[in-house]
């Protein structure tokens, strides 16, 4: 052992630099204690020296400060340049080759007329398919998922056999890749898919059916395959309000005699309002931004986010003004979905003052 280590270190400066490091560590610190309390403030100078400079209130910030330059990186930065790209025209990614544009691309992405050409603008018929598709999903997957959330947590908060076994299964689907629910759900609803089989040799269809491209289906398998994908997180949430609904109320509510639908709607529901009221935003939130799944299954329609990965030419060939439109359109989903959350903090401090 100590033959291996001293070849690795042979020739190398690190021994050094780790001598230097707790000499000045030592200096700095003038530690105190046993011999362990020493050596951990020699070795952990740096940290107890910051925490001497900015105090013990300051310290906290400073363990904040690599997460919130990750986060401003990821998430500050790309916003400020997709508004960049959404005032400015050209195919490059580069501001220095974009000319500025201010309105041009919302008037490329909502006009009759095609501003560069003068013909008629096929873009904005595109773009408002792909709101009303986006609109019809929303309309109907945000009440079915939350009336199905909703029961789910309701039977699951009841004392049942295998009670922990069934909240795993519920939640299992959360945990896996979108793609990898597309592609599950591709087998089982492609042509020649489970689905199809199966309801052919029961006799219930006389052909098989392409049911994400079908204009009858693709929609309703859209909606189921994308509640099953997430219901499991708004059925824990749901399940953690039913948890804080104090026991005593229900006691007193059975020794009146009071019936247990009478109990749902008069108790159960008005004291899980505040958390169906969030539940209700983040599924409007995230049906609005739906994407992975649909995207692995290959559905027919084009939601919102689909037209933004399409016209912005991550997939296919870039357009002339593809970036500039894609950016557009994202800020006026943006837009959206920031109505959505000022809505739930009105909605929110309105129902907690009362």
């Amino acid at each position: 052992m100590s033959e291996a280590l001293s070849a690795a270190f042979s020739g190398s400066p690190w021994p050094l630099y780790l001598l230097i490091y707790v000499i000045i560590g030592w200096a700095l610190v003038r530690p105190t204690g046993t011999i362990w309390d020493r050596s951990m403030s020699t070795l952990g100078w740096p940290i107890e020296m910051t925490q001497r400079l900015s105090g013990a209130t300051g310290l906290p910030y400073l363990f904040l400060l690599p997460n919130m330059i990750i986060f401003g990186l990821f998430t500050f930065a790309p916003l400020f340049i997709n508004m960049g790209f959404s005032v400015t025209e050209g195919q490059s990614i580069l501001f220095s080759d974009r000319e500025w544009a201010g309105l041009d691309n919302l008037r490329r992405l909502l006009s009759e007329t095609q501003i560069d050409t003068g013909a008629a603008n096929l873009e904005d018929d595109k773009f408002l398919s792909a709101v009303y598709d986006t609109a019809t999903f929303v309309v109907f997957q945000v009440p079915i998922m939350i009336a199905v959330a909703l029961a789910s947590a309701l039977a699951l908060n009841r004392n049942i056999v295998a009670r922990g076994l069934w909240r795993a299964v519920f939640f299992y689907p959360v945990m896996l890749s979108p793609v990898v629910v597309g592609f599950l759900w591709s087998l089982i609803l492609k042509r020649q898919g489970v689905l199809s089989e199966t309801l052919l040799r029961w006799g219930w269809i006389d052909a098989p059916v392409q049911w994400l491209t079908d204009p009858s289906w693709t929609m309703f398998w859209s909606v189921f395959v994308y509640t099953w994908a997430h219901l499991g997180f708004y059925m824990l949430i749901l399940l953690a309000g039913l948890q804080a609904i104090p026991r005593d109320v229900y006691e007193a509510a059975e020794m009146d005699g009071t019936p247990a639908w009478r109990q749902l709607t008069r108790i159960t529901i008005p004291l899980l309002a505040p958390t169906l009221l969030v539940v209700t935003v983040l599924s409007l939130v995230k049906a609005f931004q739906a994407f992975e799944e649909l995207y692995a299954m290959s559905v027919r329609w084009t939601s919102l986010v689909g037209y933004i990965f399409e016209t912005s030419g991550l997939r296919g060939q870039p357009t002339a003004n593809g970036l500039g439109i894609a950016a557009m359109a994202s800020l006026l989903v943006a837009v959206v979905l920031i109505m959505l959350s000022l809505l739930q903090v009105y909605l929110s401090s309105k129902s907690s003052k009362q």
